[in-house]
C-alpha cells in the first residue's frame, strides 16, 4: 500500500493558492463599500461574511486542483503555481476531505447567519456561489472542462460576491449601478484566468477552453482587450460622478500593464516559458487596480 502523505505546512500553503484570494476578497470589500455608502455597513457581520467568502474560495482552489490531477490535466512536470497533489506531496484524497470539511463549515455558518439575521434570501445567493466554486471542476457540472470557466468566474466572483455581501448587510440587492461598478472585478478576474489558460493551452488539449478554441494568437488579442478595458470603465464612471479623482492613480500602474502585454506577446511568438507565471503577474495588476477602484468609489 502506498504511503499517504499529509504534506508540510509550505505544501498546504502552496495548495491553497493564496495569491488568487484577492479575486474574491476585493469584490467582497466592494460590496462592503456599497453598503457603507448606503448606511448599511456593520463591521462584524462583514467580517463573518468575508470569512465565508474566503472559505468557499479555498474550497474551490483545492477541489479544482484535485480534479485536474485526477483527470491528468495537472502533472508533476508542469510549471504551475501548485503541483503538490500531482507530485504526491499531499495525498489527493486527504486534500479532498479537507475541502469537503471547509465546505461543510461554510454551509453551516451561512445557515446560522441567515437565520440570525432573518435573511433567508441570502441562502440561494450563497448556494449559487458555492456551487459555482465547487463544481468548477467537480462532476457533474465540470464547468471548466466544458469551456464555461471564464463566464463562471466572471459571474460568480466579480458580480455575485459584491451582491452577496451587500445583501448580507442590507437585506437588499444593489443591481444598478452595482453590477456596472463590479465589472472591473469581473474583467480582471477573467484576465487572471485567461492568462492561466494561455499558459496551459497545450496541457488543456483534452478539455474545452475558450483559449483552446480561439488559439493563442486570437486569445492574446482578447487578453489585451481585457487588460486595458478597465481604464475605459474608470473614465466612464468618473465622468458620471461614481468615482473620485483618486481613480487617476490608475495611471501609475499603466507601465506594468504594458509590461504584461509584452510578456504575453513574447509567449505568443514562441517563448512559451514567458507565460509560466503570467497569471500571477496579472493578479498583481488585478489587486492594484481594484484597490484603487474601491478607494475611488468609497471617496466619491
Amino acid at each position: 500500500m502506498s504511503e499517504k502523505r499529509s504534506g508540510s505546512f509550505s505544501d498546504w500553503i502552496e495548495l491553497l493558492r493564496l495569491f488568487g484570494l484577492p479575486c474574491s476578497i476585493l469584490p467582497a470589500f466592494l460590496g462592503a463599500a456599497f453598503a457603507y455608502n448606503y448606511g448599511h455597513f456593520r463591521l462584524f457581520p462583514f467580517l463573518y461574511l468575508l470569512t465565508g467568502v474566503v472559505l468557499v474560495h479555498v474550497v474551490s482552489n483545492v477541489t479544482n486542483e484535485y480534479y485536474d490531477v485526477m483527470a491528468e490535466i495537472d502533472t508533476a512536470d508542469q510549471d504551475k503555481p501548485s503541483t503538490v497533489l500531482a507530485e504526491g506531496r499531499i495525498d489527493p484524497e486527504l486534500a479532498l476531505k479537507f475541502s469537503h470539511t471547509l465546505l461543510l463549515i461554510a454551509v453551516v455558518a451561512l445557515i446560522i447567519y441567515a437565520l440570525v439575521q432573518q435573511l433567508p434570501g441570502l441562502i440561494p445567493i450563497a448556494a449559487i456561489g458555492m456551487a459555482g466554486g465547487y463544481f468548477y471542476t467537480a462532476p457533474p457540472l465540470k464547468l471548466k472542462y466544458r469551456g464555461l470557466g471564464v463566464p463562471a468566474n466572471f459571474i460568480f466572483l466579480g458580480l455575485l460576491v459584491p451582491q452577496g455581501i451587500f445583501y448580507g448587510l442590507s437585506g437588499e440587492l444593489y443591481l444598478l449601478p452595482g453590477l456596472g461598478l463590479s465589472l472591473p472585478m469581473s474583467i480582471l478576474t477573467v484576465a487572471m484566468l485567461w492568462s492561466n489558460d494561455m499558459r496551459d493551452i497545450k496541457a488543456d488539449e483534452e478539455i474545452i477552453t475558450l483559449v483552446g478554441i480561439l488559439g493563442l494568437k486570437t486569445s492574446y488579442v482578447i487578453y489585451l482587450i481585457i487588460l486595458f478595458s478597465p481604464y475605459l470603465l474608470a473614465l466612464y464612471y468618473y465622468m458620471n460622478g461614481e468615482l473620485s479623482i483618486l481613480i487617476a492613480a490608475q495611471i501609475l500602474i499603466l507601465p506594468f500593464v504594458v509590461k504584461l502585454a509584452r510578456i504575453g506577446l513574447k509567449g505568443v511568438r514562441g517563448e512559451l516559458h514567458r507565460l509560466a507565471h503570467l497569471d500571477q503577474k496579472t493578479s498583481l495588476y488585478m489587486i492594484s487596480f481594484n484597490i484603487i477602484w474601491i478607494l475611488a468609489y468609497f471617496t466619491s
